[in-house]
């Protein structure tokens, strides 16, 4: 899974149209799909990409506030720096190498999503973000996020600024249409 750089989310019976999507913006962005895969867990895909693929996620990000219609089959699109087995301690020292990008001055959160992972993400966050001492947490306006998406065995995690990720349908509340099941 190393070599995947973007995870996509999407509905599991959608997945031929959230495909297209994918690769359309992707290619309309000016870069190439290089791998897409789903992955162990219905709804997700595994994407490798050329280029600066956090870029490529602002770029498309900033693409959805002026057309909002251009992501109706996909609905989480982030970047991964770096994968790690979904054990408690591989995914604590990446967590704690992506915090050194995190400066003093700067405010931080961890976000998880956790798929087929025996503990809570409760105890996951509280394992991961306890030996982190840069910075100050801010779970509503954070200059950095340390993102950790759980995929069975294997973890994919990144250090992203906000325009660095999608969620379709938050930005989706946020200009006042309706949400995209």
């Amino acid at each position: 899974m190393e070599h995947y750089n973007l995870l996509v989310t999407y509905h599991p019976t959608r997945a031929g149209l959230a495909e297209k999507e994918v690769r359309k913006r992707v290619e309309e962005a000016g870069e190439r799909v290089e791998e897409l895969v789903n992955s162990c867990i219905s709804g997700v895909f595994c994407v490798e990409v050329s280029g600066d693929v956090k870029q490529l996620v602002s770029d498309i990000r900033e693409e959805f506030w002026e057309d909002p219609g251009m992501l109706t089959h996909t609905f989480h699109w982030m970047p991964v720096d770096r994968w790690v087995k979904a054990n408690v301690e591989d995914m604590t020292d990446a967590a704690r190498e992506l915090a050194e990008g995190i400066e003093e001055t700067e405010r931080w959160m961890m976000h998880m999503h956790k798929r087929r992972h025996d503990m809570t993400s409760e105890e996951l966050v509280l394992a991961l973000t306890e030996p982190i001492s840069k910075g100050k947490v801010d779970l509503r306006n954070p200059d950095k996020i340390i993102a950790v998406e759980v995929l069975g065995g294997m973890a994919g995690m990144s250090l992203v600024t906000r325009d660095q990720v999608i969620d379709a349908n938050r930005m989706r509340q946020e200009i006042g249409i309706p949400i995209v099941y």
